[in-house]
C-alpha cells in the first residue's frame, strides 16, 4: 500500500463512503467524539472575526458549524454532503437556531453551487480524506470564500492510526487489510495540503499536526469503525457484510492489552488559510 502523500484522485476506496454514514447518522456524534473535539480546536484557532455565511463542506452531522454558531454572529449557513441522513441531523441542530437561513444541500464537494465568493468562512472538518478529488474540493472551497474570507479544515494526519494498521496486517486477513489500507490513503500531511492551499490561490495562516496517544475499549474502537467504514465491504454479500465487522470487533478485542483496553496513536492535521483581500 502507498504511504505516501495523496495522489491528484485522492485516496482510492473500495465503495461509496456515503454508505457508512448513512447507516450511522443518528449514532455518529456520539461515536466520533473524539472528531467533534477535534472541530472544537478548529474553530478555536478561527481568526476572532465575524463569519454571517457559512459554507460547511462534507458538513455531516454539521458539528464543526454548530461550534462557529456558538460564537455567534452567523446568519447564512450552507451544507453540502453527499448523505442525506446526516443533512437531517445537521437540520435538526440548527433548528435551535432560527435566526440562521440553512439550505442543507445532497451534493459532492466539487460541486457546492454557491455563488463565487458567497461565503466568509468555509469549514470542511472530518471530510476532505474521503472526497476522491480532493485538490478540486479544495479549489471548490477557495472558489466559494469572499476576499479575506477564511477556509479551515481538519483530517486525518500523516501516519494517523498507524499502530492498527500493523495490527490489521498482521492478520493477513485480505478483507480486513481494505480497512488498513483505507486508514493509509486517508492520510493528509500537512506538507501536502499547505502546498494545495497555495496552489488554490491560498494563503495559508496556521498549518499544523497534533499527535494523541488514546486509550479506549476495543469495542469503542470496533463502534467507530462501524460508523465510517462499512461501506469498505458494501460490495460483499449481505452475510459478508454483517461477518466481516464482526472479526474487525474481534481483532480490536484480541489487540487489547492486559488492562483490558486498546492504546493507539492517532494524527489530525489542522489547516486555517485566507483568501487574499
Amino acid at each position: 500500500m502507498s504511504t505516501g502523500a495523496p495522489s491528484d484522485a485522492g485516496g482510492q476506496q473500495v465503495n461509496d463512503p456515503a454508505e457508512s454514514f448513512d447507516r450511522s447518522a443518528r449514532a455518529y456524534e456520539k461515536l466520533v467524539a473524539l472528531n467533534r473535539a477535534g472541530s472544537e480546536r478548529l474553530v478555536a484557532a478561527l481568526p476572532d472575526e465575524p463569519y454571517a455565511r457559512v459554507l460547511d463542506v462534507g458538513c455531516g452531522t454539521g458539528f464543526a458549524t454548530m461550534r462557529v454558531v456558538e460564537r455567534g454572529g452567523v446568519r447564512e449557513v450552507v451544507g453540502v454532503d453527499p448523505s442525506p441522513p446526516m443533512l437531517e441531523v445537521f437540520a435538526e441542530h440548527l433548528a435551535a437556531h432560527p435566526g440562521i437561513a440553512a439550505d442543507l444541500r445532497a451534493t459532492t464537494a466539487e460541486h457546492t453551487g454557491v455563488p463565487d465568493g458567497w461565503a466568509d468562512l468555509v469549514v470542511c472538518a472530518m471530510a476532505l480524506h474521503w472526497m476522491p478529488d480532493r485538490p478540486a474540493a479544495i479549489r471548490e472551497m477557495a472558489r466559494a470564500l469572499r476576499p479575506g474570507g477564511v477556509l479551515a479544515i481538519l483530517a486525518p494526519g500523516e501516519h494517523h492510526d498507524r499502530p492498527t494498521v500493523d495490527i490489521i496486517e498482521a492478520t493477513g486477513d485480505p478483507l480486513l487489510m481494505r480497512l488498513a489500507e483505507s486508514i493509509v490513503s486517508n492520510e493528509i500531511p500537512v506538507a501536502w495540503i499547505t502546498d494545495v492551499l497555495r496552489d488554490s490561490g491560498l494563503e495559508p495562516v496556521d498549518v499544523w499536526a497534533e499527535t494523541r496517544e488514546r486509550v479506549v475499549s476495543p469495542d469503542a474502537v470496533a463502534d467507530r469503525m462501524d460508523a465510517v467504514a462499512t461501506h469498505l465491504w458494501a460490495d460483499l454479500p449481505e452475510h459478508e457484510q454483517r461477518e466481516v465487522p464482526a472479526r474487525v470487533r474481534a481483532m480490536f478485542r484480541a489487540a487489547a492489552e492486559p488492562d483490558g483496553q486498546y492504546r493507539y496513536r492517532f494524527v489530525k492535521t489542522f489547516a486555517v488559510a485566507r483568501k487574499p483581500a
